[in-house]
């Protein structure tokens, strides 16, 4: 079939298709005006403010998509929308509890659960594309109910996403309490054990945990450097001894020196030690001093507990260990108790829904355009099924389409008022005839 015989059954059926045009018209303008009218309100979120519950980076640093998702998921929560039944107080309205009455069985679900999952229903949430602010829709059958459960459903959300927060840092503080209880009790065996190791080898520690004969051996190596014995003074007879000299040295550096000086005092205590120990003044001798002697007896000393005396610093090792981990799950643990007690997520309400005064359905102009567009092709597919099944020749064209010989003349063509449609067909008709007449010679 030629696109000409196509204009012609469409032509002659013009009436069939314009019946369903109009059919499909007419039931779907009266259906979409007695369809019920839904209003959807929208309210806005911006979720781009820096998060004082987590590790202060932007929502938009963190990247928003896992991020958004699961604020839509707490927008959408049963408990978000349970806060909104009870703003409302829909659960004590006489008439949606004679509603949830008829509608379920009421020991299959409660009226909450139930009007909750028609606040789900009705709720939509997603991202403003390319930016961080959220947006909360609500449809409803009145403006004023799809505006005000709007923004309760913004002020829900917004509670429950802090109830969340405020939870989870609680639950976090309280493990690092915990941990911070072991550390303290680790630490205090710690600290028991090697005080008990000190005592039974009778070694005693300062302040500094620095056990006391290490201290006398450090004193008497800087009191021999001082004094100078690795240099030998002799000591000859009716000569002058080394005390002297000693005592010449205090009086000459008294004159620069202030009495607390450490030069004094170390000058102090050598003209002690050489004092109280024996003097050997013989003829070509030495004085080996009593800083000397001391100073070997106190280093096999430290030498002969060197074994205890690395076993003491393990032990102050894992002390300073179980301190340092005590103080750093303490300094967790304030922090999350402070992050528990604060009234910010970091999530800014913005303006207030808007009443809307156009209903979101049904949407007349695209019913009706569809409508139209349906009722055309229905129309078409009606011409072309009648043509069918009632096949008739319109035309030269139709004749040798069904004999498939050629024509050579039509008599009998009655002349009519000029048309577009008829000015169409037989321009149509010849080019058609121009083609035949150059393809047969």
């Amino acid at each position: 079939m030629s696109l000409l015989q196509f204009l012609r059954i469409l032509f002659a059926r013009r009436s069939i298709i314009l019946a369903a045009l109009l059919s499909c018209f007419a039931v779907a303008t009266v259906t979409a005006f007695l369809l019920p009218k839904t209003y959807t309100a929208t309210s806005r979120l911006l979720l781009g403010q820096q998060d004082p519950l987590g590790d202060g980076v932007s929502a938009g640093d963190r990247g928003l998509s896992g991020y958004a998702q699961t604020q839509i998921e707490i927008i959408r929560d049963y408990r978000t929308a349970g806060r909104v039944i009870d703003a409302l107080g829909w659960a004590r309205d006489p008439a949606v509890i004679a509603s949830y009455n008829e509608s379920v069985d009421p020991s299959q679900i409660d009226i909450r659960r139930w009007l909750a999952q028609n606040i789900i229903d009705n709720t939509e949430a997603d991202l403003v594309m390319g930016t961080a602010i959220m947006e909360i829709s609500y449809s409803a059958a009145t403006p004023q109910e799809a505006a005000q459960t709007a923004d309760l459903i913004r002020d829900a959300f917004l509670e429950e996403n802090l109830r969340f927060a405020r939870s989870g840092a609680a639950k976090i503080a309280d493990w690092f309490d915990e941990q911070s209880n072991k550390a303290l009790a680790q630490l205090r065996a710690a600290e028991k054990e090697r005080n008990e190791f000190a005592q039974a080898n009778n070694i005693v520690l300062d302040e500094s945990n620095t056990d006391l004969e290490s201290l006398k051996l450090r004193a008497l190596t800087s009191e021999s450097a001082t004094a100078g014995l690795n240099q030998p003074v002799v000591v000859q007879g009716g000569g002058v001894s080394h005390l002297d000299q000693l005592d010449a040295k205090i009086a000459q550096a008294a004159m620069a020196l202030g009495p607390n000086h450490p030069q004094m005092l170390a000058l102090r205590r050598e003209r002690e030690m050489i004092a109280a120990a024996p003097v050997a003044a013989t003829s070509g001798g030495t004085n080996v001093g009593a800083i000397e002697s001391a100073f070997e007896r106190q280093k096999a000393k430290v030498l002969g507990q060197s074994d205890k005396l690395d076993k003491l610093r393990q032990l102050q090792s894992e002390i300073e260990l179980r301190k340092d981990q005590y103080l750093k799950a303490t300094q967790r643990v304030a922090e999350f108790r402070l992050q528990s007690n604060v009234d910010n997520t970091g999530i800014m309400p913005l303006a207030d829904a808007v009443v809307p005064t156009v209903p979101s359905f049904p949407d007349v102009p695209m019913i009706m355009g569809g409508a139209m567009v349906v009722g055309l092709g229905f129309g078409v597919l009606l011409a072309l099924l009648t043509e069918l099944l009632a096949r008739r020749v319109r035309s030269a064209d139709d004749l040798s389409y069904a004999s498939g010989a050629p024509n050579f003349a039509i008599v009998g063509v009655s002349r009519k008022p000029d048309s577009i449609t008829a000015k169409v067909v037989r321009f149509l008709d010849r080019k058609k005839r121009r083609h035949e007449a150059e393809l047969y010679g």
